[in-house]
């Protein structure tokens, strides 16, 4: 049985969410809280596959927002995981753009 990109997404969602939440600061908790908003709108049937990295963007610019506004260091575990999660929804969307092109040409 194949995962589809979706539940492969939140998978990652929810791994990262989990690094956050061992870390008690407010920045971690603000974290957790906008991947906890992504995966219920991704887990809602709504979100089609081909907006699932409109997704995970928010989620990776908050990071790297808050990164660099407080001098916050992700750990190596944090930092890999928010990699893989960003490079598969940039996956995932160059996969439905190459089939959109087909479409129109």
């Amino acid at each position: 049985f194949k995962m589809n990109e979706k539940q492969v997404i939140i998978a990652k969602m929810l791994e990262l969410q989990h690094l956050f939440e061992k870390q008690p600061d407010g920045i971690s908790q603000k974290v957790v809280l906008k991947i906890k908003q992504a995966i219920g709108k991704l887990a809602s049937n709504k979100t089609a596959a081909i907006d699932i990295s409109a997704q995970v963007r928010p989620i990776s610019r908050f990071i790297r927002d808050e990164m660099l506004e407080h001098d916050y260091n992700l750990t190596l575990e944090q930092r890999t995981l928010l990699f893989d999660l960003e490079g598969k929804a940039q996956d995932i969307e160059n996969k439905f753009q190459t089939a959109a092109d087909w479409i129109l040409f």
